[in-house]
């Protein structure tokens, strides 16, 4: 019986260590929704996440932090110590009004906007956490209404519409700030008429800008009336057009990134944007016109020759449906989005009411839905994707602010952790030591029957 038990032990222990994190059988399952911030009344929303999610930016006219603040300011919610306020709270400048926060990858940097009515001034500030305060990037006499901040946190893409440069323009453009030189890049050339959208996005290291614009003079085409996507390059200043829709409301809200994958012929460059559009880009399959999420790709430089290829993430087919938001990760592999459709159960109904909720595209092609749908419409502030701790890998973090408890609150949702796959050369060997536990003990039994006969 002793022999028994030990042998036991050791599958026991077996089994444990040949449970190994293995990328391809991660079970993905559902998401936890922690509320981070319990505000009762007044505005707290754009939230911007860290790369490990271990840190998200955000603005609120709430006092979060105990200071007698009651004018917009940014905060860093940082897990597990809680909530730091970054921007100035002056009580000399009552209007002062701190917005649209965006963090970088590492979370050691943030740019926003700093607006201050009395002076008719507006700046686009970057927050280092190293020298813990807040430096004027670009100011301005007329509006800065979004910035992005790179990956790697050395570049600030901001829309405004003043002119930067010196070529008197003063419709609303593009432009990239560079941390160090202090040199700002135009990245647009459109009419006032047609801006490029607030929606724009940059990849991780800022040499790449994905936007939307209704423009239609050069170096833009067509007819001016619909949504079209380009992809500017920093080298070179180019732009290449990604989209070119001429119909209905296009494509908007395009969100890039580009890495470096290994090739047989060596390594080259893979870019993907997400983007929404009610157009049909694969074949036919949106024939309804529904706004869906599509992915373009392509490997190495953007040519008359490669110009990449399309995916579609969502297909719906319910009237009024539509999915927007999208926001891709850092590697590719996934991709968030809001949508008022059940796309897990196959896009055909509405949800409750018809609310939005959030969801997240895997490059398996696995929809799982991240939250309730509820009276409120989430908006996804940023997005992470599969990051590793040591052995254990850990599913996408999302940041968004919601209504759901009756106040604009910051949320964070967070895929469960995944139960440790086991190996095959683990199974393999616990088998045969299961086969080999099972002919000592029918030897062993028939040696005692045996005797006892």
């Amino acid at each position: 019986m002793r022999k028994q038990l030990i042998v036991g032990l050791w599958l026991f222990i077996l089994l444990i260590s040949c449970s190994v994190i293995q990328a391809a059988d991660y079970p993905y399952g559902d998401y936890y929704n922690k509320q981070l911030t319990t505000t009762s009344t007044g505005n707290t929303r754009d939230p911007s996440i860290s790369g490990k999610g271990d840190k998200i930016v955000f603005c609120s006219d709430q006092d979060i932090v105990g200071n007698g603040n009651n004018t917009n300011q940014v905060f860093v919610w940082t897990s597990p110590s809680g909530f730091t306020q970054i921007s100035s709270n002056n009580p000399r400048l009552a209007d002062v009004n701190n917005t649209l926060p965006s963090i970088n990858f590492t979370g050691n940097r943030v740019a926003y906007i700093k607006l201050t009515w009395s002076m008719f001034a507006e700046y686009l500030m970057l927050w280092k956490s190293n020298e813990s305060t807040e430096i004027i990037a670009v100011a301005a006499f007329k509006d800065i209404d979004s910035c992005k901040i790179s990956g790697n946190g050395t570049k600030v893409a901001f829309r405004a519409d003043q002119d930067f440069i010196g070529g008197l323009d003063d419709s609303y453009q593009l432009y990239l700030w560079e941390d160090g030189s202090g040199v700002t890049t135009k990245i647009t050339s459109t009419r006032s008429s047609y801006p490029p959208d607030t929606s724009f996005s940059i990849s991780y290291d800022g040499t790449l800008a994905a936007f939307a614009t209704q423009e239609n003079n050069s170096p833009y085409s067509g007819t001016g009336n619909t949504y079209r996507i380009y992809m500017w390059n920093k080298s070179g200043s180019t732009l290449a057009p990604i989209t070119n829709t001429t119909s209905g409301t296009g494509s908007i809200e395009p969100s890039i990134t580009s890495y470096t994958i290994s090739t047989t012929t060596g390594t080259t460059s893979m870019t993907k944007i997400a983007f929404s559009s009610d157009r049909n880009f694969v074949v036919n399959n949106n024939p309804d016109n529904n706004a869906e999420i599509f992915l373009w790709t392509i490997y190495g430089s953007y040519t008359s020759t490669n110009t990449g290829s399309y995916t579609q993430i969502t297909s719906t087919s319910v009237s009024g449906g539509a999915c927007r938001n999208p926001q891709i990760s850092k590697d590719g592999k996934f991709v968030t989005f809001t949508s008022n459709v059940d796309i897990v159960s196959g896009g055909i109904s509405l949800l409750t009411g018809g609310t939005s909720a959030i969801f997240v595209w895997n490059a398996n092609g696995v929809i799982t839905q991240v939250n309730t749908n509820s009276s409120d419409n989430p908006v996804i502030g940023s997005y992470t994707g599969l990051y590793e701790s040591g052995d254990i890998q850990y599913g996408p973090r999302i940041a968004y602010f919601s209504t759901a408890d009756g106040s604009e609150e910051v949320y964070l949702a967070t895929s469960t952790i995944p139960v440790p796959a086991t190996s095959r050369w683990g199974l393999i060997i616990l088998m045969l030591l299961i086969a080999t536990l099972a002919v000592f003990m029918l030897k062993r039994r028939r040696k005692t029957d045996g005797g006892e006969a």
